[in-house]
């Protein structure tokens, strides 16, 4: 069989062992390459792990003198990868062309290819069709400014882009999916700390309309799979394959109030034992609730990112902490755990804005009401409001490229890798800290003691920080935790 095209995935910097790559997300966007390319005919490898490129990059198989395509995929976090995989394959195939595609790419594709110079092709949008156009003009039959969606170098250098994102109006089938849940790295994702089971994940859409300034993947329109195709996959995966829990990971399941009740009713009429988990936001028919719980809804995860109103507006979230507070009350009144996330290190942000977070992840955290002891710092993506703001304060630097090397150890004050921009302007490491820490209290004392010392035990664990400092953390809140059991 000769090979004519090649889908690599792309990893954090630290995975390159395999073990820790148990818990993934089904790459649906490679995956769903893969399925249109094989259906024209052609074909080709898709490798999700490194222990596969490896195998394929080092490999002398005469196979692969016939391969015209390389497309490889990435996010910000994993790009100086998907960039170490580009220059390999340039050298490695010389004659074969190199896409690059997925949010990252597709958000700065000037500055790819500018400073990748072994990147032929970047895709912007979605590229389930424009991908056999790029065969076809690898394979010389088609010309590259016939297609709409891509950004390239013209023979002068210049890149052109041509067209608008792209945007894929009818959805294609999910049913090629089945076959990553039989690999035991895409079931092994725990559907909730004080649920450890095995659980599926599934994409039910595409899009989400709103406008976070912090968000990479918004302003785009939701087009949803049909409901009765989303239950066919649920109830043939969990059965085949054992897996009872299932995670609905679209950026807002619940945007639909109408989808979302007959996706409940569905897998009520089909009687399935299953617990799921997903996204929402908290402005929603709150009468929806009873019959997600019914549904076998246990767990919901509403972004709130600040208590401050000044910085709701600069968010623009578009959501009020009053909101998320009787979003929260209705969970626990119907049996559902909420999820709520929050952030910190926004533009204008000072110390008093992030008291008034502490202050409503406290009152959320109260009688079990909602999970909030978890916090992040706002990190800069491609292609956002966030972004645009971080080049014209400065944030970021005059020359910075999201291409170029890029290693700031301050971010790991905030828990945020150093691969990736942060913003830091008015919230200081100290202050960051110190907030997560009267959030972990609040979180402690909201939960069983069970569930409280495992959680306690992992989070500490992972810390980058002497036994000795591990050990007077985890003693002091393990201490804060007994003495609110019994005042």
């Amino acid at each position: 069989m000769s090979i004519e095209y090649v889908l690599i995935d792309s990893h954090f910097e630290n995975e390159k062992d395999e073990s820790l790559l148990h818990g993934r997300f089904i790459p649906y966007g490679l995956a769903i390459l893969d399925n249109t390319m094989k259906t024209a005919g052609y074909q080709g490898l898709l490798l999700l792990e490194n222990k596969e490129y490896n195998a394929f990059i080092n490999s002398t198989n005469q196979q692969n003198n016939s391969i015209k395509l390389i497309g490889i995929s990435s996010t910000t976090i994993t790009r100086f990868d998907a960039k170490t995989k580009i220059e390999e394959c340039r050298a490695t195939f010389p004659k074969s062309i190199i896409v690059a595609g997925g949010h990252h790419f597709g958000n700065c594709a000037e500055d790819a290819l500018i400073n990748i110079p072994q990147l032929d092709i970047v895709v912007r949008g979605e590229g389930d069709e424009a991908i056999i156009d790029i065969m076809r003009y690898a394979c010389g039959s088609l010309a590259i400014n016939a297609i709409n969606g891509i950004s390239y170098r013209d023979e002068y250098g210049s890149v052109i882009s041509r067209g608008p994102k792209l945007i894929v109006e009818n959805l294609p089938s999910i049913e090629f999916v089945e076959k990553f849940y039989s690999m035991e790295q895409f079931v092994q994702n725990p559907l909730s700390a004080d649920m450890p089971i095995p659980s599926m994940n599934i994409l039910a859409g595409r899009g989400c309309p709103h406008n976070c300034i912090f968000c990479s993947v918004n302003r785009t329109r939701v087009r949803r799979y049909p409901v009765e195709d989303i239950v066919n996959m649920i109830e043939k995966t969990t059965k085949k394959f054992n897996i009872r829990g299932v995670k609905f990971y679209d950026d807002s399941l619940t945007l639909s109030n109408s989808y979302v009740s007959a996706l409940c009713d569905e897998i009520i009429r089909r009687k399935l034992d299953i617990v799921w988990f997903c996204d929402s936001r908290a402005n929603i028919n709150l009468d929806l609730l009873s019959l997600m719980y019914s549904a076998g809804c246990r767990y919901i995860a509403v972004g709130l990112e600040t208590g401050s109103p000044k910085i709701q507006k600069i968010v623009d979230k578009n959501i009020t902490k009053e909101q998320v507070m009787q979003f929260a009350i209705k969970c626990k009144e119907v049996g559902i755990s909420t999820y709520v996330f929050l952030m910190a290190s926004f533009p204008d942000e000072t110390p008093e804005d992030l008291e008034l977070t502490i202050d409503i992840a406290r009152d959320l955290s109260k009688k079990g009401k909602a999970i909030a002891g978890s916090m992040g710092a706002a990190v800069i993506l491609p292609g956002t409001q966030l972004e645009k703001i971080a080049r014209e304060r400065g944030i970021l630097a005059e020359d910075f490229s999201w291409h170029k090397p890029f290693n700031d150890q301050l971010n790991l004050d905030y828990d945020v890798p150093p691969n990736i921009p942060l913003y830091r302007e008015g919230i200081s490491p100290e202050v960051y800290k110190n907030a997560k820490r009267k959030m972990l209290a609040n979180y402690a004392n909201s939960l069983s003691l069970r569930i409280f010392c495992k959680n306690l035990i992992e989070n500490i664990l992972r810390r980058d920080i002497s036994w000795a400092e591990k050990m007077t953390i985890g003693s002091n809140i393990f201490k804060a935790k007994i003495k609110s059991l019994f005042s």
